[in-house]
C-alpha cells in the first residue's frame, strides 16, 4: 500500500504511517510486554506531553487511552503526532486516528503541530571522518555519533564503518612547465602535497612519492625516490629542496613503469593500493612532431596532424596501461590535471580506467584547487570501495 495513507495498529498502538511496516511503539519485547515508564517515553515521542501508561500489555498514550490495543478508544482532543513525525493527527468520532494536517515532506511534526523539517528522519551523513549525525526521527534536528576507534565515516553511506588499510603513490608531473606560474606551479605542488601529508585526514594513510621526467628529458629511471610507506612530509620537503622542473613529460613511459615495477611497494593486497598522478600537460616524448614536420612542405598541418595522431595513440595505450594496474596489480589510480594545457583525452583514459568510484581527472588551477582535488581523493580512499571494472 505504498504512497496511500492508512490506519496500523501495533500491539495496541495506533497511528498513521505513509507506507506499510512502520516500526511499532508499544511492546517491550515480541510478547508485547511494557512498562509505565516506556510507555511514557514512547508516547511523549508521538506528541504527548503527559506520556502515557502500560496496561494490559499494550501503551495508552495521553488522557482518555488514545490508542488502544484494538485500534479504537483514542479519544484525546489534542493533536497529536504520528510516530514517523510526518503528520498531525487527531481521534475522530469512531475513536481511531486520522490526518488532521500532513506536514512531510516540508515540515515535520512536533509535539502535535507542523514546523519546520531540518532533516529527513532517518537520514545519516558525516560531520567529518569520526563523526556522523543522524536526523531525528520527526525531522526537527540531528543526533551526533562519535565512531568507534578503528572506524571512520564514509561520506557515501554517511555512516561510521570499519576502515580499511590505505597505500598511495604520488607521481608529481616535474617537467619544465612545472615551472610556470607564480608562484610556479612546482612550488604551487609543494604546498599542496605538505598540507596532504599534515591533515589528519591522511594521518591512517601510508604515502609513497616518486616525480617524472628523472633526467631533465624523457627519462623515467629511478622513478620511486620514497616507496610506500617511507613517505612523509620531512622527505617531501627535503626532495623538492634538491630538485626543480626540467624536461619535457614522459606521461605514458612513467604508467608503463608503475604497471611494471614493484619497487613502490604497492603489492601487498591486505591494503588498498592507488596510484597518484598529478600532471599538467600531455605526454610529449611519445614522438617528436616538430622534428618530424621539419622537412615537410606543408610543416604547421603536418605538426598538427602528428600530434592529433600521437594524442590517439598515447591515450589508447595509457588506457592499456592502466587496466593492467587495475586487473593485473590491483591498483587503483586517480589523475589530477594541473593548468590548463593538459590532455583532457589522455588524462581521461587514465581516470575512466582507474577502477575508482571518480573515473574522471579533477582539474586544478591553483594550490587551493589542487589542495581541494587531493582531499576529494583522500576522501574517495576513505569510502574503501573495491575496486570498480
Amino acid at each position: 500500500m505504498s504512497g496511500r495513507l492508512a490506519v496500523w495498529t501495533v500491539v495496541g498502538c495506533v497511528g498513521l504511517a505513509v507506507v506499510a511496516g512502520m516500526p511499532g511503539c508499544s511492546g517491550d519485547d515480541s510478547s508485547g510486554n511494557c512498562s509505565d515508564e516506556t510507555c511514557r517515553t514512547r508516547c511523549q515521542a508521538l506528541g504527548y506531553p503527559t506520556g502515557g501508561r502500560c496496561s494490559s500489555g499494550n501503551c495508552v498514550c495521553g488522557e482518555g487511552g488514545d490508542g488502544g490495543g484494538d485500534g479504537t478508544g483514542c479519544t484525546s482532543a489534542t493533536p497529536f503526532c504520528s510516530s514517523d513525525g510526518r503528520n498531525v493527527l487527531r481521534c475522530n468520532a469512531s475513536g481511531t486516528a486520522e490526518v488532521l494536517q500532513a506536514c512531510w515532506p516540508d515540515r515535520a511534526c512536533r509535539l502535535g503541530a507542523c514546523v519546520t523539517a531540518v532533516c529527513s528522519p532517518g537520514q545519516s551523513e558525516c560531520v567529518d571522518s569520526d563523526t556522523q549525525r543522524r536526523c531525528a526521527a520527526d525531522g526537527s534536528g540531528w543526533e551526533e555519533t562519535d565512531c568507534a576507534a578503528g572506524m571512520r565515516c564514509g561520506s557515501s553511506s554517511g555512516m561510521c564503518g570499519a576502515a580499511c588499510l590505505m597505500r598511495m603513490f604520488i607521481l608529481i608531473d616535474q617537467s619544465g612547465s612545472m615551472a610556470d606560474g607564480s608562484p610556479a606551479k612546482w612550488e604551487q605542488a609543494h604546498q599542496a602535497l605538505s598540507t596532504l601529508m599534515e591533515s589528519p585526514a591522511a594521518a591512517d594513510m601510508e604515502f609513497g612519492f616518486g616525480a617524472f621526467p628523472t633526467d631533465g628529458n624523457c627519462g623515467v629511471d629511478g622513478l620511486v625516490a620514497h616507496p610506500v610507506p617511507e613517505a612523509d612530509g620531512a622527505m617531501v620537503e627535503s626532495y623538492y629542496s634538491s630538485h626543480s622542473p626540467n624536461g619535457a613529460t614522459p606521461l605514458l613511459a612513467t604508467m608503463q613503469t608503475m604497471a611494471d615495477d614493484t619497487s613502490a611497494n604497492l603489492s601487498d593486497e591486505a591494503y588498498h593500493n592507488a596510484v597518484l598522478v598529478v600532471s599538467d600537460g600531455m605526454d610529449t616524448c611519445y614522438d617528436d612532431c616538430v622534428t618530424g614536420c621539419f622537412a615537410s612542405p606543408t610543416p604547421f598541418v603536418c605538426i598538427t596532424e602528428c600530434e592529433a595522431r600521437v594524442e590517439a595513440e598515447v591515450a589508447g595505450l595509457l588506457t592499456e596501461t592502466t587496466v593492467r594496474l587495475r586487473d593485473e596489480r590491483q591498483i587503483r589510480t586517480y589523475v589530477i590535471g594541473f593548468g590548463s594545457d593538459v590532455s583532457d583525452l589522455e588524462l581521461s583514459a587514465i581516470a575512466e580506467n582507474g577502477g575508482t568510484a571518480l573515473a574522471r581527472w579533477i582539474p586544478a588551477g591553483n594550490v587551493d584547487d589542487l589542495t581541494a582535488a587531493l582531499q576529494t581523493i583522500i576522501d574517495e580512499m576513505w569510502e574503501c570501495n573495491p575496486i570498480l571494472r
